[in-house]
């Protein structure tokens, strides 16, 4: 995959409590081994990520590599997007959750995955534009997963610093922190432009949910190859109702508690939800977002399978 190709490598050095910077030398050492010819970028922020993805296709780069979490890595696409590149991108994790990664079965080890990409396959990606929130520069993206609500408030307790000094727990500490705290909402939610009413405190809308984490199949089975979103409605308040809502969620069986999908999605809520992008607090409802089939080209694990074909680098 690499061989002989120019890869640009965007590097956030704030990933991860620092574990992005100390990839650094491994991803080079991996890279050469590889045969590749390297430039690496290291951002001051995000807008770099996109400002270098944007301009990737135009510079000659064969492929883009993000050394990050699911934001750097949602930072590239966008620019990527922007620019209607058809520039792979391949994920080298070292964020708190890499959920994108998880789903296209690239290792958390940034050696692994280097070598994983490197004697991997192309796929062409859905993605989620979203128009509400609003965004300054256009609109934002999701990669896996969006949503009203619970998300959302976990997302927002465990925050940086509470992420460098627990890593994936805070994400624990967050769920158990938040579920005794939920009430009921008056929402519509609104699904190819059918408005569906309904008293609930959480609505999550997932573009891809089919990963492994520690060995074990989790999260609902939504397919980011199909063209539509899967939605689910958390209704019942109370920490043990919410907590088996929850565990549904991220098992296979999850699926079955999904709305049918839809192309496009509207989330309105009296009192107001926040509102989370691939894990990043945007501000609150209302949430209007689609999906845009197959125009996100990445670079994927050789046993990642998806329902569509490889496609030629």
């Amino acid at each position: 995959m690499f061989d002989d190709r120019r890869v640009l490598v965007v590097l956030n050095p704030g990933s991860g409590r620092g574990r992005a910077a100390a990839a650094e030398p491994v991803v080079r050492r991996a890279l050469a081994s590889a045969g590749a010819h390297v430039e690496l970028r290291r951002t001051g922020d995000l807008d770099d990520a996109t400002a270098w993805g944007r301009a990737a296709a135009d510079e000659g780069w064969d492929a883009v590599l993000a050394v990050g979490g699911d934001g750097t890595a949602t930072a590239v696409a966008r620019g990527l997007l922007a620019a209607g590149a058809r520039v792979p991108l391949g994920i080298v994790p070292t964020g708190t959750g890499n959920g994108l990664a998880r789903v296209l079965e690239v290792p958390m080890d940034p050696a692994k995955a280097v070598a994983a990409l490197a004697a991997g396959r192309v796929v062409d990606l859905d993605v989620v534009e979203v128009t509400e929130p609003a965004a300054a520069d256009g609109p934002a993206l999701a990669l896996v997963f969006l949503g009203a609500g619970l998300d959302a408030d976990i997302n927002r307790v465990a925050d940086a610093r509470s992420k460098a000094r627990l890593g994936f727990l805070a994400y624990v500490w967050a769920t158990l922190h938040q579920l005794p705290r939920l009430r009921a909402h008056r929402l519509t939610v609104t699904l190819d432009g059918v408005a569906h009413p309904v008293a609930a405190h959480t609505v999550s809308v997932f573009n891809a949910g089919r990963m492994v984490v520690a060995g074990v199949p989790v999260g609902p089975d939504a397919d980011p190859h199909d063209g539509r979103l899967d939605v689910a409605v958390l209704r019942s308040p109370g920490f043990w109702r919410s907590a088996a809502a929850v565990a549904r969620l991220v098992t296979r069986g999850g699926s079955r508690t999904l709305f049918e999908g839809a192309t496009t999605v509207r989330i309105e809520a009296d009192p107001p939800l926040p509102v989370h992008l691939d894990g990043d607090v945007v501000g609150t409802t209302p949430l209007e977002a689609s999906v845009r089939p197959a125009v996100l080209r990445v670079l994927a694990a050789a046993s990642y399978r998806s329902d569509r074909p490889e496609v030629s680098a």
